[in-house]
C-alpha cells in the first residue's frame, strides 16, 4: 500500500485486538502496522471502535463496544475520569494494573535490546485510590458557576467538573470545593489565555499524610486579588487542618503552574510532614513525592538496594529537599547532596537542621559539574543515588558516575523508557545490573510507574 494511502477513514467503525498499551495508558490496535490509539482499552481485548481523528502517522478512536473484555476489566462507573485523562486504568482491576505495569517495564527494556533482564513483580499499595497528598487544579466559569476539575482531553477547553478526583486524599478534594465556592462567592475573575485578562489560574492544595497539615495556594496571573484578605480569612475558617494560605503570582505565558513568587496571605509559609521518621518542611514549590505510603517503601527499597554500610559516603544526585539523603543519613558516615534548584537546597538544609543531622551537606549546582568537582578533589563515594525527572539522566551525569566509580549506583526512575536507555549506556561504560529491576506502583489508576535498579562495576558483578 502506498504510504500516502491510509488504511483507515475518519468516522469508520472497525474491530480489532489491542496489542500494546502506551506510556499514557492508551491502548493500541494496529491496522496494517498503522496505530489506532484508544482510551479505556487493555491488552488482548477485542474492541469495536469509531475513528475520531486520523492523520498520516496514527489515529485516535472512540471505544464503541468491548466485544471480548480482558478478564481483569472492571466497571468503575467513573467515565468522567477517562474524559479528563485523570485515571486511564480506572476500569482495570488493581492486580491487573500491577501486572500491566510490570509488562510496560519489560517492554521498555526489550525495546533497547535488553529483553533478558529480569523484572520483578510490581510492588503494590494497600490504598490504590485517594492517595495523593497534593493536587493543582484549573478552574473556569461554566453555566454561570466557577467550576473545578480537569480539562476534557478531547477539546482542551471544557472543564470536566469533579468533586471526587479518585486519586487525591479525600480531604484535599473537599478543600478544593470549599476554596472554589469561596472564590465563586467573591466573584473572582479567571485568567483567559485568549484575552489575557482575569486573575485566578489554579488552586493547589497540599496535605501532610502524617501531620494532616493543609496548605492552600491560590495561583494568580495578577500580583494581588480583589478581596484577598477576606478570601483568606474565609478559607482559614472553613478548611480543616489549614496551616498556610499562599498567593503565588504567575504572569507567565507558559504551561508552568507555579512560579517562585509566593506571598503568605494567612498562617505559616510552609507545612510539615514526616517521612521514615524524619520531619520535612514543605513549601509551595517543594518537590515532595505525592504518594507518602509508597514513598517510604520506595526509599527503604533504594536503601536496601544500596547495601548501605556505616562507613559509606553517599551522593544523592537530584537531591531535591533532601528526602533520600536525609532518610538514610543514620545508616552511613557521610551524605552529599547536589541539586540545581537553589530553593530546594535551602529546604534541604532546613530539613537537615530540623532533624539534627550533622553528617550531611547539600550543594546548589548542576549535578554532573559538581560530581566532576568532587572527583577532582579526590572524593570517591561508595554509593550514588539518582532520582531524575522523566527525561532521565544526561550522558554527562552518567560519565561523572563512571569516572567516580562508586561500588553501588542506585537508579530510581519514574520513566522506564528513559531508564532502559540509560541502562544501555551504563552497561556499555563499565557497569552491570545486580539483581532484578524492581517496579513499584507510586501512581495507582495511572500509567505511571516507578522502578529501582542497582548497578555495580562489571568486575564486582562476577564476584
Amino acid at each position: 500500500m502506498p504510504k500516502n494511502i491510509l488504511p483507515v477513514k475518519l468516522h469508520e467503525i472497525r474491530e480489532g485486538v489491542v496489542t500494546d498499551v502506551m506510556h499514557n495508558g492508551m491502548g493500541v490496535i494496529l491496522v496494517d502496522d498503522y496505530p489506532v490509539k484508544l482510551v479505556d482499552a487493555f491488552l488482548g481485548e477485542k474492541i469495536k471502535y469509531e475513528l475520531t481523528q486520523v492523520d498520516r502517522l496514527s489515529a485516535f478512536g472512540q471505544v464503541f463496544q468491548v466485544l471480548e473484555p480482558s478478564p481483569e476489566r472492571i466497571q468503575a462507573n467513573k467515565d468522567y475520569l477517562l474524559e479528563a485523562g485523570v485515571a486511564p486504568y480506572v476500569n482495570l482491576s488493581y492486580q491487573g494494573q500491577l501486572r500491566l505495569k510490570k509488562w510496560q517495564v519489560e517492554k521498555a527494556f526489550a525495546a533497547v535490546g535488553l529483553d533478558t533482564i529480569a523484572v520483578a513483580d510490581t510492588i503494590g499499595t494497600t490504598h490504590p485510590t485517594h492517595y495523593r497528598n497534593k493536587t493543582v487544579v484549573p478552574m473556569k466559569y461554566q453555566n454561570g458557576k466557577l467550576t473545578t476539575g480537569f480539562f476534557d482531553r478531547k477539546d482542551k477547553v471544557t472543564i470536566v467538573p469533579m468533586e471526587d478526583y479518585f486519586v487525591n486524599d479525600r480531604e484535599i478534594d473537599a478543600a478544593i470545593g470549599m476554596v472554589r465556592d469561596i472564590l465563586d462567592a467573591h466573584q473572582v475573575t479567571v485568567y483567559d489565555d485568549a484575552t489575557q485578562k482575569g486573575d485566578m489560574r489554579y488552586i493547589m492544595v497540599r496535605r501532610g499524610y502524617y501531620s494532616q497539615e493543609v496548605m492552600v495556594v491560590l495561583v494568580s496571573h495578577s500580583p494581588a486579588l480583589a478581596d484577598e484578605e477576606p478570601i483568606a480569612q474565609e478559607i482559614a475558617a472553613k478548611v480543616p487542618g489549614i496551616q498556610s494560605i499562599i498567593l503565588n503570582h504567575n504572569p507567565r505565558q507558559t504551561n508552568q503552574q507555579l512560579t517562585g513568587d509566593n506571598r503568605t496571605l494567612w498562617g505559616a509559609d510552609a507545612i510539615h510532614d514526616t517521612l521514615l521518621g524524619r520531619d520535612f518542611v514543605i513549601g509551595p514549590n517543594s518537590f515532595y513525592q505525592v504518594n507518602p505510603e509508597t514513598t517510604e517503601v520506595l526509599y527503604e527499597l533504594a536503601a536496601q538496594k544500596g547495601e548501605l554500610q556505616g562507613s559509606d559516603t553517599i551522593i544523592d544526585a537530584y537531591s531535591g529537599i533532601g528526602t533520600i539523603g536525609l532518610s538514610v543519613a543514620d545508616k552511613v558516615q557521610r551524605v552529599l547532596g547536589v541539586e540545581v534548584v537553589e530553593r530546594a537546597v535551602a529546604d534541604a538544609k532546613i530539613n537537615m537542621v530540623a532533624n539534627q543531622i550533622k553528617n550531611a551537606e547539600f550543594v546548589a549546582a548542576d549535578a554532573p559539574t559538581q560530581m566532576q568537582a568532587w572527583k577532582d578533589a579526590g572524593l570517591k563515594p561508595d554509593v550514588v543515588f539518582v532520582d531524575p525527572p522523566r527525561r532521565g539522566l544526561t550522558e554527562e551525569l552518567m560519565d561523572a558516575v563512571t569516572y567516580m566509580k562508586p561500588d553501588r549506583f542506585v537508579y530510581v526512575s519514574c520513566n522506564p523508557v528513559t531508564m532502559a536507555r540509560d541502562t544501555t549506556y551504563m552497561l556499555e561504560h563499565g557497569y552491570a545490573l545486580k539483581g532484578a529491576i524492581q517496579p513499584l506502583d507510586q501512581f495507582p489508576q495511572t500509567a505511571h510507574i516507578e522502578a529501582v535498579a542497582l548497578f555495580v562495576p562489571q568486575a564486582m558483578a562476577t564476584k
